[in-house]
């Protein structure tokens, strides 16, 4: 935004110019008097519209001056998107850092690791999210939900730490408590409107029993559980056969009111991200910013200031020096023939 103090010296350096062309018009329009017979022929008036002609000028430099003042002072501004603009939906991302995401038996062929399949999955999402309306929560988890960004409108900052960030080893060692770090992120999110946020967990689903589980706050509108890994053959790790627990996965989504996807070769559909990712209500209304405004009167006012003069020229007056002087010329050549 502005400061008011730009606003005000746009206003009077708008004021200024328009009062010096209004005293140009002035004394222009004193003159055209003067010679009002010689410009506009015998009845010395020009047409009507033309006086519309003094005041057009004057607000189209007074509209100019004012537009130049405001763009300057965006500084550049306008070549980014306001990241601080208030966001309309959340996108909360539960990442899952465990040991065990770092298995390779994800995607169609089983050729890449879990971590990897997840961040194609979220990064297929945020795609599909509409970046100036969806602000991103990000946290990751191994034994507990630790945040890593809140309310983020760089889509980088989130694609890099799901790009194979060795997360687990800020973690103590133990199991994998989906549990406990899906009631941490609702405590994340519970400030948050109600019904603007979706919650995205991409995980293997290999973790402790599901017992304490809290309901999520009204601020969350839907919850998905994309689940990554093979669900039918598994990898040893820590002692125990790790694979998809899509019976597990299921069973939360169900008592949270959410949704399970088993996203290990397909991504995330859209009719489930059809709250995120569908076109915000208060966008399809016409808004017109200041910047936008200083572009439409600057183009306005500079557009007038050229036309003016060419129709006036063409169209100001109805008699045609021109053409009278062409029906005159044959006239003397006939005469200057029979002198001859």
């Amino acid at each position: 935004m502005l400061k008011e103090e730009i606003i005000i010296a746009a206003v009077y350096a708008a004021a200024g110019i328009g009062a010096l062309a209004a005293l140009g018009e002035w004394l222009h329009a004193r003159r055209i008097k003067r010679l009002a017979r010689l410009a506009f022929g015998p009845d010395a008036q020009p047409r009507a519209w033309t006086r519309l002609a003094p005041p057009l000028r004057v607000l189209s430099l007074a509209a100019i001056v004012w537009s130049l003042v405001v763009l300057i002072a965006f500084e550049g501004a306008s070549r980014h998107r306001d990241e601080k603009a208030a966001a309309t939906r959340h996108l909360m991302v539960m990442l899952d850092v465990s040991p065990s995401m770092q298995l390779q038996d994800a995607g169609e062929r089983g050729a890449i690791k879990r971590s990897a399949r997840a961040a194609e999955l979220l990064r297929s999402v945020m795609e599909r999210a509409a970046s100036a309306e969806v602000k991103v929560t990000m946290a990751c988890f191994y034994t507990d939900a630790m945040p890593l960004v809140k309310e983020c409108a760089d889509r980088e900052v989130i694609w890099n730490f799901a790009d194979d960030l060795p997360l687990h080893i800020a973690y103590r060692p133990g199991k994998t408590d989906l549990v406990k770090s899906l009631n941490t992120a609702g405590e994340m999110v519970k400030d948050f409107p109600r019904k603007s946020t979706t919650v995205l967990v991409l995980t293997d689903g290999d973790a402790v029993p599901d017992s304490g589980l809290k309901p999520m706050p009204s601020s969350v509108a839907q919850t998905i559980f994309a689940g990554v890994g093979n669900e039918s053959r598994g990898a040893f790790i820590d002692g125990h056969l790790s694979r998809q627990d899509s019976a597990s996965l299921s069973q939360l989504a169900r008592r949270l009111g959410g949704q399970y996807h088993n996203g290990n070769v397909k991504q995330v559909p859209s009719e489930m991200l059809s709250r995120l990712i569908a076109p915000d209500e208060r966008s399809e209304k016409f808004k017109i910013s200041l910047r936008l405004l200083a572009m439409i009167l600057l183009a306005t006012g500079s557009g007038l200031l050229c036309l003016l003069p060419m129709l006036l020229e063409y169209f100001g007056s109805a008699w045609k020096p021109l053409a009278r002087d062409q029906r005159v010329q044959p006239a003397n050549r006939r005469t200057a023939t029979l002198t001859a």
